[in-house]
This record gives structure tokens, C-alpha cells and sequence, in this order.
């Protein structure tokens, strides 16, 4: 759960678990509490922006046939992010690889939820990659359809069923 430095919003959640999953692990400052809150304001104020996805498709093509929710290595299958039955977008900015027991259990499910609810794992855990593309799908999701300042109080509320 953010500080209550961070206002809850679906924009602030987003940026929020974005610098602390992402830009935190990436810069060797994962529970660096004051690093976070920098780069989460940073991130708000425009002064650094969330990579492209191309990030994330680079670290997808340096780890063949490493499973992106179990990291073991074997045999992967394209896996989506967000199902495109709950309006996942098609393309490779959805797809991760995954050995196929993660595969069957995730199913048709949104990532985080898969992870958080069924899988009763931390948010504070989530796999560093399909960390990104979710945060990164939810953050566009959200400024289409105008609603980034809509209360949120959870990360599992990013990606509404």
C-alpha cells in the first residue's frame, strides 16, 4: 500500500507501484523508501516518464525459455498479460512467456489478480516484467478513457473486469 504521501488515485497507484517494481529494482534501490517516493513524485510531476514498452521486450528476449512468473527455465508459452476477453490490447506489449503450469493456473485471469488473489503472493512481489507491461497497459488504459484521477485504493482495482 502506498504512503499517505501518495493520493489515491488510479494515476498515483499507477506511478506509485512503477517506481517502487520497476525504477527501484532496476536502480539497486528496491527497499529504498525515500528513492521510491522521489521517483514516484518525479514520475507525477513529468520530470521522468515510464520507459517504452520496448523495455520490457528486451528483458523478454535476454531470458529464452525462462518462465517470466516462476523464472524456471523450460519449455514457455505466450501468456497474456491482460486476457483480451477483459480488454487486453493484442500485440506483443500483452505477451510475456510462461512455463505451462503458470500458463494453465493464470488461465484467462488478469495478471495482478492471478497473483495477489489466487495466487495469494505480495504485490510488493510481482514479477518485474509483466510488472511493467500491466502498469504500463493500465497507465494508457486509464488516460483514454480519462480516468486517472478515479478513486483507487488497491492495485488489484487498476484493471477493472
Amino acid at each position: 500500500m502506498p504512503s499517505r504521501a501518495v493520493p489515491k488515485t488510479m494515476g498515483d497507484f499507477i506511478l506509485y507501484y512503477y517506481a517502487k517494481l520497476v525504477i527501484a529494482p532496476s536502480a539497486g534501490e528496491p527497499s529504498n523508501y525515500r528513492f521510491i517516493i522521489d521517483r514516484y513524485k518525479r514520475l507525477k510531476n513529468g520530470e521522468i516518464r515510464m520507459s517504452d514498452y520496448d523495455r520490457e521486450i528486451q528483458k523478454l528476449a535476454q531470458q529464452p525459455g525462462r518462465c517470466v512468473f516462476c523464472e524456471k527455465l523450460t519449455q514457455t508459452v505466450p501468456t497474456e498479460v491482460i486476457p483480451r476477453r477483459l480488454g487486453g490490447p493484442v500485440g506483443i506489449h500483452n505477451m510475456v512467456h510462461a512455463c505451462a503450469a503458470c500458463a494453465k493456473s493464470k488461465g484467462d485471469q488478469e495478471f495482478v489478480r492471478w497473483w495477489c488473489i489466487d495466487l495469494g503472493r505480495d504485490k510488493d512481489e510481482l514479477p518485474r516484467i509483466p510488472a511493467g507491461l500491466f502498469l504500463k497497459l493500465a497507465f494508457e488504459r486509464h488516460t483514454v478513457s480519462f480516468s486517472l484521477e478515479d478513486y483507487c485504493d488497491d492495485i488489484n482495482n487498476l484493471w477493472p473486469e
